[in-house]
C-alpha cells in the first residue's frame, strides 16, 4: 500500500508539473514573441524618424548596423521592393498583396507570421507606413523566439527534477504517516491472533482523528482475542476428550480417506501421530471394512462390524460406522465416522463365561444325575433290601452335600468378585491363623497319613480373619489331597517390611508346566480322576486367587512333577495400631 501511495503521489506531481510546464512554456513563447514584435516596432519607428523622405539605402544600412540578425525590406507605394538587407531587390516579387503590407497602408501598422519565400523560414513580420508613403517591413525568424523559449525550458526541467525529488521524499514521509495507524492496527491484530495482549493504542502517537478509530479497533481486538481464546479452549477441551477416550475415533471423507483420528485409534492401529493420513485401507486391509463403509455411504444407515485381524495388536475390534452429512472438518466434508472399541477382553470374558456356564452345568448335572438315578430306583420298588435302600439314601445324601458345597463355592466366588474393602481397617495374625487351620485339618491329614507343620514368625496382614482362614484352608486342603501317603505339607510365615509372605509347600504329585497357568481357573483340574475320587468342586484355587486380588496381594506357583508344589502368597502388612 505504501508503494501505491507513493506512486499515486508521484503521478499526480508529474502530471501537475507537465501541465504547469506546458502552460508556462506557452506563456513564455507568447511573451518572447510579443517582445520580438515590440523590438521590430521600435526599430521601424527609429528608421521612420530619420527623415521625412525615406532613403532606402541609408535606412537599410542603419538597420543592418542596429539589428544585424533582423531583416528590413523597403516597399514602394506601388508594392515594388526598393531595398532589402538580406536579398537583391530586383529579384524580389511585388509585395503589395502581402497582408501585413496592405494592413500597414490602411492602418499604419501590420503584422503577420508566415513562411518566407526568399529565406525559406517561418518569419515574424511587422510593417509600418513611413511618412512618405513607403512601407518598412521588419522581420526576424520565429526560430529565434523558439530558441529563447527552449533556453528557458532547461531551467524548468531542472526545477521540475528538483520538485520531483522533493515530492518523492515528501510522499514517502506522507505514506509512512498515513500508514502508521494501519500499521498499529495490523500489529494489534497480529498480537491478538498470537494470543498476546496488545498495547498498540498506547504505542501509537498520532492525530486525534485517528485515535478514536484505533480505540474502537482496540476494543474489537480485545473482544476478538477473548473469542479466539474461547474457541481455543473449546478446541483443546474437545481434543482432550477425544484423546482421553478409550474408544478410537476416525473421521473419513466421502472418498474413504482419513481426515482425523484420536490417540486411541492411532494406538489400536499402531500409527504414530502425524502419520494417520491416507485411506482407511492402509490401516486395515479387511474387505469387510471396505464393504461396510460403502454400505454406510450408500444406505446412510449405521453399521456394526466385529473385526478379527491377526495383524492388529488387540486382535478383536468392534467398529460402529455412522454416516455423517452436512459436516466439515477443516473445510473438507465428512462422509463416515468410525467408533472403534477393543473387545479382546470382552471376547475373552465371554469365552470364560461360556466355559464357566458349561462347567457349572456339568458339575451340577453329575450329582443331579446320580440323585435322579438313585431316587428312580427307590421309587420304582426295584430295591427291596433295607441295607441297599440305606446305602442308596446315603449316596443321595453325599451327592446332595456335594451339590450344596458346589453352590456355596459358586456363591462365595461371586461374592468375592463383587466385594469391596476399606484398606487398612482389617487385620489378622497370619502365623496364628495358619496354626488354627492346621489344627482344623488335622483329622483329614491324619487320615491321609500326611504331616502338616506351621513355622515362621508372627506377622499381621491387612485382611479379615475369615478370609485369611478361607484362603489357607483351600491351599492347605489341596496340599493334603494331592500329597501321597507319608508326605508332608509345610507352611512358613515370613514378615517383611510392609508385607507378610507365607508359603504352602507339599511333597505331592506336582503340576505339569502346561497346567500351571490354568490352575487358578474355575473348575480346572490337573488330574480329573484324582479330583473326582478326593472330592472338591474345582473352585478352591479360583477362590484363593480372588481373595488375594481383593486385598491387593500376589500369588505365585512353583512346582515339579513328582516332587511337589509351592504356593507363595504375599499380602500387605496391617498398619500399626496407635
Amino acid at each position: 500500500m505504501k508503494k501505491r501511495l507513493i506512486g499515486a503521489t508521484l503521478v499526480t506531481v508529474i502530471v501537475a508539473l507537465l501541465v504547469s510546464g506546458a502552460i508556462q512554456i506557452f506563456h513564455l513563447h507568447q511573451q518572447e514573441e510579443e517582445a520580438a514584435r515590440e523590438s521590430l516596432r521600435e526599430l521601424l519607428i527609429l528608421m521612420d524618424a530619420q527623415s521625412a523622405i525615406t532613403d532606402p539605402e541609408g535606412v537599410t544600412e542603419q538597420f543592418t548596423q542596429a539589428a544585424p540578425e533582423k531583416r528590413l525590406t523597403i516597399i514602394d507605394v506601388d508594392g515594388s521592393v526598393v531595398a532589402d538587407t538580406q536579398a537583391d531587390p530586383s529579384t524580389m516579387e511585388n509585395h503589395s498583396d502581402r497582408s501585413e503590407v496592405t494592413e500597414a497602408r490602411l492602418t499604419g501598422w501590420g503584422e503577420a507570421t508566415r513562411p518566407s519565400d526568399t529565406v525559406g523560414q517561418t518569419m515574424l513580420y511587422v510593417a509600418k507606413r513611413f511618412a512618405d508613403g513607403m512601407v518598412g517591413l521588419a522581420s526576424m525568424p520565429v526560430s529565434s523566439v523558439d530558441a529563447l523559449v527552449w533556453g528557458n525550458v532547461l531551467s524548468f526541467v531542472i526545477a521540475a527534477a528538483v520538485a520531483l525529488l522533493l515530492a518523492l521524499i515528501l510522499s514517502g514521509r506522507m505514506a509512512r504517516s498515513v500508514l502508521r495507524p494501519l500499521h498499529a492496527v495490523g500489529e494489534a491484530l497480529q498480537e491478538a491472533l498470537d494470543g498476546k495482549p496488545t498495547d498498540a493504542l498506547e504505542r501509537y502517537q498520532g492525530d486525534d482523528e485517528v485515535r478514536p478509530i484505533l480505540r474502537y479497533i482496540d476494543k474489537l481486538v480485545e473482544r476478538l482475542g477473548r473469542q479466539i481464546e474461547e474457541i481455543r479452549t473449546e478446541r483443546d477441551k474437545v481434543s482432550l476428550i477425544l484423546d482421553c477416550m478409550d474408544e478410537g475415533l476416525i473421521l473419513l471423507d466421502r472418498e474413504g480417506n482419513i481426515l482425523a483420528s484420536n490417540r486411541s485409534a492411532r494406538k489400536l492401529f499402531g500409527v504414530r501421530e502425524g502419520e494417520e493420513g491416507g485411506s482407511i485401507l492402509l490401516l486395515t486391509r479387511s474387505r469387510r471394512v471396505r464393504d461396510a463403509i460403502e454400505q454406510v455411504k450408500k444406505s446412510q444407515t449405521a453399521q456394526v462390524l466385529d473385526l478379527e485381524d491377526e495383524s492388529l495388536a488387540p486382535g478383536s475390534l468392534r467398529m460402529f460406522l455412522s454416516p455423517v452429512s452436512g459436516r466439515q472438518y477443516e473445510g473438507t466434508p465428512v462422509g463416515v465416522s468410525i467408533l472403534i472399541s477393543d473387545v479382546t477382553a470382552l471376547k475373552r470374558a465371554e469365552g470364560i463365561r461360556s466355559q464357566f456356564t458349561a462347567n457349572v452345568s456339568h458339575e451340577l448335572k453329575t450329582p443331579l444325575t446320580s440323585i435322579k438315578g438313585f431316587t428312580d430306583m427307590l421309587c420304582s420298588g426295584m430295591v427291596h433290601d433295607k441295607e441297599d435302600q440305606q446305602r442308596f439314601l446315603t449316596m443321595i445324601g453325599v451327592e446332595v452335600d456335594r451339590l450344596i458345597e458346589l453352590i456355596n463355592d459358586i456363591l462365595r466366588l461371586s461374592e468375592l468378585e463383587s466385594a469391596t474393602i476399606q484398606q487398612g481397617e482389617e487385620r489378622c495374625d497370619v502365623l496364628q491363623t495358619a496354626q488354627e487351620t492346621a489344627e482344623l485339618l488335622a483329622p483329614a491329614a491324619q487320615t491321609a497319613d500326611v504331616t502338616v507343620s506351621v513355622s515362621g514368625e508372627s506377622g499381621v496382614a491387612a485382611i479379615s480373619p475369615s478370609r485369611l482362614k478361607e484362603l489357607l484352608v483351600n491351599l492347605m486342603e489341596n496340599a493334603v489331597k494331592y500329597t501321597e501317603r507319608g508326605g508332608k505339607v509345610d507352611v512358613t510365615v515370613t514378615p517383611v517390611p510392609g508385607q507378610v509372605t507365607f508359603t504352602v509347600a507339599d511333597t505331592g504329585i506336582g503340576i505339569p508346566e502346561e497346567d500351571r497357568e490354568r490352575v487358578f481357573e474355575r473348575f480346572y483340574r490337573v488330574d480329573k480322576g484324582r479330583c473326582r475320587k478326593s472330592g472338591g468342586t474345582g473352585l478352591g484355587l479360583a477362590i484363593v486367587k480372588h481373595i488375594v486380588q481383593l486385598y491387593d496381594g500376589t500369588i505365585s506357583l512353583e512346582s515339579q512333577v513328582g516332587k511337589g508344589s509351592t504356593f507363595t502368597v504375599t499380602l500387605p502388612a496391617a498398619a500399626e495400631e496407635n
